[in-house]
């Protein structure tokens, strides 16, 4: 905080800077002639550059207290907008089991299901062990780790999490999960 005599200063100086403007229109501008009026000049500086330092801080303190506030108010928001998007999750599935191709679009909004793609689970020490076996050592490197996009061109069948290859062999380290789909609204603005 800026003590009394660096607010003497300030206000020293902002006198001194419009009466610079006032008396100095037609007349030359205020020269530093000396060491003294240099001192002066810098506890100027001094006490402004401080000032500056106070206002960032002051500044910095409202920010992180308006990000706090931010935060805060937008995680209820958010929940709010949760609640909101189960409700019409909901409406959608029951509408579903009347008709599977159901699609829901008013003037605010649609809501659809979307497939999503299979995720593909590895364990990784398994399969590389499978695929050396196989002799399939071109899909895996050399840190032997599997190359799961050659991995998964091997497969020509999932069958209950389970991937067969075209000869009807399990690869072994894999698991396949079918995922379920997946609700997406969009909101017009």
């Amino acid at each position: 905080m800026l003590n009394e005599l660096e607010l003497l200063e300030i206000r020293e100086a902002e006198n001194f800077m419009y009466q610079e403007i006032d008396e100095n229109e037609d007349k030359s501008r205020f020269k530093i002639c000396n060491l003294e009026q240099a001192n002066w000049a810098f506890r100027k500086i001094r006490a402004f550059k401080k000032q500056i330092e106070e206002n960032e801080k002051l500044a910095k303190a409202e920010i992180e207290r308006i990000q706090n506030w931010l935060k805060k108010e937008n995680e209820k928001i958010q929940k709010s907008i949760e609640f909101f998007e189960s409700l019409i999750g909901e409406y959608l599935i029951e509408q579903r089991k009347v008709d599977p191709k159901f699609k829901l679009s008013t003037p605010y909004g649609k809501a659809t299901f979307r497939k999503q793609q299979l995720k593909w689970e590895y364990e990784e020490d398994k399969l590389v062990e499978w695929l050396e076996s196989m002799g399939l050592n071109e899909m895996i490197r050399v840190v032997k780790e599997p190359i799961k996009n050659e991995v998964k061109k091997l497969a020509a069948q999932i069958k209950e999490g389970q991937v067969i290859t075209e000869d009807g062999l399990i690869i072994e380290g894999v698991k396949v999960i079918e995922q379920p789909e997946k609700l997406v609204i969009e909101v017009n603005e």
